[in-house]
């Protein structure tokens, strides 16, 4: 009896591992239908499911787009049958980072389990609250404002990663020759600041650091971050995404990975937000800019974005 339990539960684990999707269809355009062996064609639609054994048939002037749970895509336009299980032989991987291939993961994870609860998701997203992810030499203790950082807004809540034990905190903003013109005790890692009180309303770049006198592995060189006017801010972010009217949802994105990894972080954020609300039935874009809130240290945005 013992003996056939221990088969049966191997066969259920089996079971369950084949029911696993290798891919979804993210686009297609054309007559391409999906079939399972031994079962009737059916025609191929977008965020369909599509599994190790499933056929794929492709007529003419057909193309259909294909991505993983790590949001690597095959962009197949050659008519043809195709197993699944041989499109790596079949066709180039292509891999997304950034904003679009947060995207594409969420929207496989989407499929699988739209109904996520906001403090799992957050604890699966959110940056660790102790000690920062290391970048090379530099501990990464600070999450926001970025290095780079270049923004308009009068207002900047600091934030960093907890590195002391005791929660005692130098928290110091220079300007650019050196002179401190904040410098204060924190015991917290966060702190919101009238950014346009302090530097009087003057444009241009500051520095910032944060480090305590019990603190793990906290970065020595400050952190710089650009003010701007909310014309240069306008000015120079429009010139990284020049608009042509027929942007689709990828588009996009790539537009606002574009912004973010030239450290327009609010202006990206903005975009963002703007991009959901057009799209109100898009579980993983709501997640994927949820996603995108947390990276910066943004709670309470996320928690009321994602409600």
């Amino acid at each position: 009896m013992k003996c056939l339990m221990v088969i049966f539960l191997f066969a259920f684990c089996l079971q369950g591992q084949a029911q696993i999707p290798d891919y979804y269809v993210y686009l297609v355009s054309g007559d391409a239908s999906i079939s399972k062996p031994g079962a009737k064609p059916i025609a191929a639609k977008q965020n369909q499911l599509v599994y190790k054994n499933d056929i794929l048939i492709l007529k003419k002037g057909t193309e259909i787009t294909l991505v993983d749970k790590d949001a690597g895509f095959f962009v197949l336009n050659t008519a043809g049958t195709y197993k699944t299980i041989d499109l790596v032989k079949k066709a180039t991987k292509k891999n997304n980072d950034g904003v679009t291939g947060k995207y594409l993961k969420l929207l496989f994870h989407e499929l699988l389990d739209p109904n996520h609860d906001f403090e799992k998701f957050k604890n699966e997203n959110i940056a660790g609250v102790w000690g920062g992810v290391s970048r090379g030499d530099g501990c990464g203790n600070r999450i926001f404002p970025v290095n780079g950082l270049k923004t308009s807004v009068s207002s900047i809540i600091f934030r960093w990663h907890k590195t002391s034990p005791s929660s005692n905190y130098i928290f110091v903003i220079y300007d650019v020759d050196g002179k401190e013109l904040v410098k204060m005790n924190v015991k917290d890692t966060l702190l919101p600041f009238n950014i346009a009180e302090i530097l009087q309303g003057n444009s241009g770049k500051y520095l910032w650091r944060v480090t305590s006198n019990d603190g793990t592995c906290e970065d020595e060189v400050p952190t710089y971050f650009d003010i701007l006017t909310i014309e240069n801010e306008k000015k120079l972010s429009d010139k990284l995404v020049v608009e042509t009217g027929s942007e689709n949802l990828e588009k996009q994105l790539q537009q606002i990975d574009k912004l973010e990894k030239n450290a327009f972080i609010n202006v990206a954020s903005a975009r963002y937000s703007a991009l959901v609300k057009v799209n109100p039935g898009n579980g993983a874009l709501l997640k994927s800019y949820v996603s995108f809130l947390l990276k910066y240290g943004f709670e309470k945005e996320a928690a009321s974005a994602w409600r």
